[in-house]
């Protein structure tokens, strides 16, 4: 029985901005780096366009620096075109952290004020399961000359100052503190460095100055910081070529309470929700980890001894850079003594994001034979893709451009 959720695949990364192998090549004429998609019967390259009705293909890129040293090809000994069931594009998207604004509160001198923030990550999920990780940040004002508690005369900026101080001295790195400003605030009015607009992160000096402004204002026209909690991303750790503590999912999830001092006053805000990294280097070459074992490096990928990992997996993406991935689904069948069996495979194809011309002719060779099996072009998909690895890809607004073949 197949399984499409544990399908044998591989990955074939490209490198160089290069076009594919030229109608008529072989694979021994590839360059390092360079894709081509072939044909099973006579190992010939088509280019960019395989005829319909072809039925069986293969896609090879050539592995070296500076010259050809060997291949690695799609997964199995070929693709059988009528067996392809699923083709997506899936473009590179950066990650981006969650954010949320405590603010809109009051501050009363000498009093206990707490926020507890709840940390969601894949870490803690692999450590602790789905129980509760949360951490509870405690701070108390100062007492005041002019009034005994409960007047609500304390700066509420002076809170602010002490919740960033206190998070961001947890050593766990897990949420970064900043102030924000509550409303707009204009520097030759208030004393701050720069203008602000409301929502904007703000200096520590320039929350020190609203404290100075506060001092003389009239209580109408007082202006505050707010404090902003911005989850991290977990780090990436390497060891003898393998990530040993590898996560595919790096951000967190905050889920953030006021639990003491506030009272009325006080509210939580999500500013940005988190989005989770597609294609990073260290994501690719996970998934070459994964199949090395099917080709390369054989079964045995870590020792018995140790339990570390071998040398002898052959990475050919790169950590720092970012991919575009086309993902290609297709069942294998074959014959063997009186029964058929159906063999589940699939073939990730891997391209730098900033190589535009290796990527249209990815979407072009897909669409030359596909386009007449019923399957949707993915040529306007990957033009739309940016080639910018800061930028998080929108979402999905049309069928034309979801990414779906």
């Amino acid at each position: 029985m197949s399984n499409r959720n544990n399908d044998v695949f591989q990955v074939l990364p490209t490198r160089g901005n290069q076009a594919l192998a030229t109608t008529g090549s072989t694979v021994d004429a590839l360059l390092p780096g360079q894709l081509g998609v072939f044909d099973a019967n006579t190992g010939l390259a088509y280019g960019t366009a395989v005829p319909a009705g072809t039925k069986a293909i293969t896609f090879a890129v050539g592995i070296g620096n500076g010259s050809l040293v060997d291949i690695r090809t799609s997964a199995g000994q070929f693709i059988q075109t009528k067996g392809i069931t699923d083709l997506t594009f899936q473009p590179h998207t950066a990650g981006q952290p969650m954010k949320v604004t405590v603010g809109s509160f009051k501050a009363e001198c000498d009093t206990e004020y707490g926020v507890r923030v709840e940390f969601r990550n894949a870490k803690i999920n692999r450590i602790q399961g789905y129980n509760q990780f949360s951490k509870a940040y405690m701070v108390t004002t100062p007492c005041c000359d002019d009034c005994t508690g409960g007047c609500g005369s304390l700066d509420a900026n002076v809170l602010t100052q002490l919740f960033i101080a206190s998070i961001n001295a947890d050593d766990s790195n897990l949420v970064l503190a900043q102030a924000v400003a509550r409303q707009a605030l204009v520097a030759a009015t208030h004393g701050t460095s720069v203008d602000y607009a409301a929502g904007a992160v703000m200096t520590a000096a320039d929350v020190a100055a609203l404290i100075v402004f506060n001092k003389t204002a009239l209580e109408a026209n007082q202006v505050f910081a707010d404090f902003q909690l911005v989850s991290q991303p977990l780090a990436i750790g390497t060891y003898c070529s393998i990530n040993l503590h590898y996560h595919k999912l790096l951000e967190t999830v905050l889920i953030v309470s006021l639990i003491e001092g506030f009272g009325c006053s006080g509210a939580t805000t999500i500013n940005q929700y988190p989005v989770f990294e597609e294609g990073s280097g260290i994501n690719i070459q996970q998934k070459e980890y994964h199949a090395s074992g099917w080709a390369g490096s054989g079964p045995y990928k870590l020792s018995q001894v140790t339990g570390m990992g071998y040398e002898n997996i052959n990475y050919l993406s790169v950590k720092g850079t970012t991919y575009d991935q086309f993902i290609v689904q297709y069942n294998q069948t074959s014959e063997s003594g009186w029964q058929e069996y159906s063999n589940v495979l699939s073939t990730v194809i891997a391209i730098p994001e900033a190589d535009t011309v290796t990527r249209q002719a990815v979407a072009t060779v897909f669409n030359s034979f596909l386009s007449g099996l019923g399957f949707d072009s993915l040529i306007d998909d990957a033009a739309a893709a940016s080639t910018n690895a800061a930028v998080v890809e929108p979402e999905v607004t049309s069928v034309a451009t979801d990414g779906i073949a």
